[in-house]
């Protein structure tokens, strides 16, 4: 039988590395401002820290380019004769990898075609205060939290294991996708996580 995708994966995860990719393409019905978020919580409360980068609009128009690079753009994002708008942002991926040196860090990168990559580092803690450090991933179910022209959208959890009270067992188990309302059971286990999101503005 041959090697399945899923079979590297887990190798992966094995390796603390974690790989998520979201499609964003059904945002596509209009243009919006997109920012990504990273918002941390300790003890089921936001510690206020939060990271942000500008990943620009999900459509893009000529219009907004200079004339002398106008060609340029139609050929690179193949516009046809008579159109200028493109698709800019349909899908982003999440790679993060804890520190081989330093397992108290972890990297993050989050990468978008065409747009380009951003990346940090997270502080990570030890699990349930033991010189042990131990962080999983969760996706988020895909559905924005929508307020007027602005919405929300948790992608990803990445988060500490806990341990088992009275034993010396580790464990990261509950449901395999959280809910974008914060109600998972698993959330009020996990002593310590990061949230990574999008943010939608729509543009008028």
């Amino acid at each position: 039988m041959e090697t399945q995708l899923q079979d590297v994966l887990n190798v992966l995860e094995d390796m603390d590395i974690h790989i998520h990719r979201f499609d964003v393409s059904q945002f596509l019905d209009a243009t919006y401002q997109m920012e990504i978020y990273v918002d941390e919580y300790k003890n089921h409360q936001k510690t206020g820290r939060t990271h942000h980068f500008d990943l620009g609009k999900n459509i893009c128009s000529l219009d907004e380019i200079p004339e002398e690079h106008k060609e340029g753009f139609r050929k690179a994002y193949k516009i046809p004769n008579g159109e200028k708008e493109w698709d800019n942002i349909k899908e982003i991926s999440i790679y993060i990898r804890q520190d081989e040196k330093n397992d108290s860090t972890a990297a993050i990168r989050i990468s978008c075609p065409n747009v380009g990559t951003q990346g940090f580092r997270f502080t990570l803690h030890p699990a349930d205060g033991r010189d042990f450090y131990s962080y999983h991933t969760r996706p988020f179910a895909f559905h924005a939290i929508q307020t007027a022209d602005e919405m929300k959208i948790p992608l990803l959890l990445y988060g500490s294991a806990w341990a088992e009270p009275g034993t010396t067992f580790f464990r990261f188990c509950g449901e395999n996708e959280i809910d974008p309302e914060m109600k998972a059971e698993i959330l009020r286990h996990i002593p310590h996580y990061y949230i990574i999101g999008i943010r939608l503005n729509k543009k008028r």
